[in-house]
């Protein structure tokens, strides 16, 4: 039973991972319990007894991606700093957060093209929490006329939607470098979230 209690935890990380790269890589659709079980080099009758449907083992998966970045982004946005000051945390929390997870980016990106049909109530409450923080910081200094009054929404897409595709992008700008006749060159993350309080300083007119 002691050897059984040890081994648990390493067997579950190796299905969570190996899922996780099976999710990322195909979707979940196309990703098989078969497949993950041999990526993690157990039995599927393994993978049933920690979670009991593929659906169930995806579902604990975003869970894992999306609630922490929410989380840090929520903790970015906390306090009483002028809101010019609590977006630049927010955009900074965004940032490396997106450049720290391996997974967030390709399940996020599946999710977008399936109309997040794979995201129960719980998971898209995650979502929406990262929008309403951003959001919910432009909407408030807009109210007390920090900022420019801006459609939320689009203010939110503005912000996060050239930070989701420039990193998405980025196999596609390598094998374009690698034809030698354009150079579309990186950034950092800092780099990158300089940039985007700098997009977020002229659409809002911070004064």
């Amino acid at each position: 039973m002691a050897r059984s209690r040890t081994r648990t935890p390493d067997t579950r990380a190796r299905i969570l991972a190996a899922a996780s790269d099976e999710f990322g890589a195909l979707g979940f659709a196309a990703a098989t319990v078969d497949r993950i079980a041999r990526r993690a080099r157990v039995n599927k009758a393994m993978i049933y007894y920690h979670f009991p449907s593929k659906r169930a083992l995806y579902t604990c998966i975003i869970r894992e991606v999306f609630g922490p970045i929410a989380g840090r982004v929520r903790d970015a946005a906390a306090g009483e700093a002028p809101h010019d000051v609590r977006l630049s945390r927010v955009i900074d929390a965004l940032v490396q957060s997106v450049d720290a997870s391996t997974h967030f980016l390709p399940m996020f990106l599946r999710e977008i093209a399936d109309g997040g049909a794979h995201l129960g109530p719980d998971e898209l409450t995650i979502v929406a929490s990262i929008f309403a923080t951003v959001s919910g910081i432009v909407a408030e200094g807009a109210r007390q006329k920090v900022f420019h009054p801006v459609h939320p929404a689009l203010a939110h897409f503005t912000l996060v939607g050239p930070l989701v595709m420039f990193r998405a992008t980025a196999p596609l700008r390598s094998r374009i470098r690698s034809l030698r006749q354009v150079d579309i060159p990186d950034a950092d993350s800092a780099a990158l979230a300089e940039h985007l309080k700098r997009v977020a300083h002229r659409m809002l007119e911070i004064r």
